[in-house]
């Protein structure tokens, strides 16, 4: 887990070093924005084919996120998003809640398409479906304790006025879940794996520009 960290603040430095390079190549048209979206997960690895039965099936996902622009190009924020699948052969889900920072490098040109980069990392809360009693034979939703998750994503933003546009993303999310652990009934009971997912989303961006 610490190799990981280490990865993704040295990715955040050099995104933050290249905007600050760029702040002196074109004026600044743009202070915050504000971005709402929606779509699929695509489970991936053990998620997926877990016990067989027991695998995800695609599922849903939505969010929110606000940033600041310290350069046109580079913008710096929080987010939240709430991702749910459904288990292949039982009436129950995994539901993940991730809470964060990113960091986001736009592809500023002329065109009204503005492609862009973003990674971010945060707190995965897990509420997963286990068997748990004596005998494991009862299926239950437990609350994990919170892990380290993290996403690289890649977008495509049409702007419909000057203000804001629509946007399409694609992210990988991995979450290094490992030895989280969870009780119930003062049994406490250890998750066993990584959780890694792709996203699939479309949502709105609205920007607020600097007063004159």
């Amino acid at each position: 887990m610490k190799k990981s960290v280490l990865l993704v603040t040295t990715a955040i430095i050099l995104i933050l070093a290249a905007g600050a390079m760029a702040q002196n190549e074109q004026e600044q048209t743009r202070n915050f924005e504000v971005a709402f979206y929606g779509g699929l997960s695509l489970p991936m690895g053990d998620l997926k084919n877990w016990n067989d039965s027991m695998g995800a099936k695609t599922g849903v996902d939505f969010g929110l996120s606000g940033g600041y622009f310290l350069s046109e190009k580079v913008s710096l924020g929080g987010y939240f998003t709430y991702t749910q699948f459904p288990i292949k052969l039982y009436e129950m889900h995994y539901r993940f809640y991730n809470a964060g920072a990113y960091c986001k490098y736009a592809f500023v040109g002329e065109s009204n398409w503005e492609p862009y980069v973003k990674i971010s990392a945060g707190a995965d809360f897990a509420k997963f479906a286990t068997w748990v009693d004596d005998d494991l034979n009862r299926l239950r939703e437990l609350s994990y304790k919170p892990g380290l998750g993290m996403a690289l994503e890649v977008g495509l933003l049409r702007y419909t006025s000057d203000n804001g546009g629509l946007f399409i993303e694609g992210a990988y999310h991995f979450a290094p879940l490992t030895s989280q652990k969870a009780k119930y009934r003062d049994v406490e009971y250890k998750f066993d794996h990584n959780i890694n997912y792709l996203e699939l989303r479309l949502g709105i961006n609205v920007f607020f520009t600097p007063e004159k």
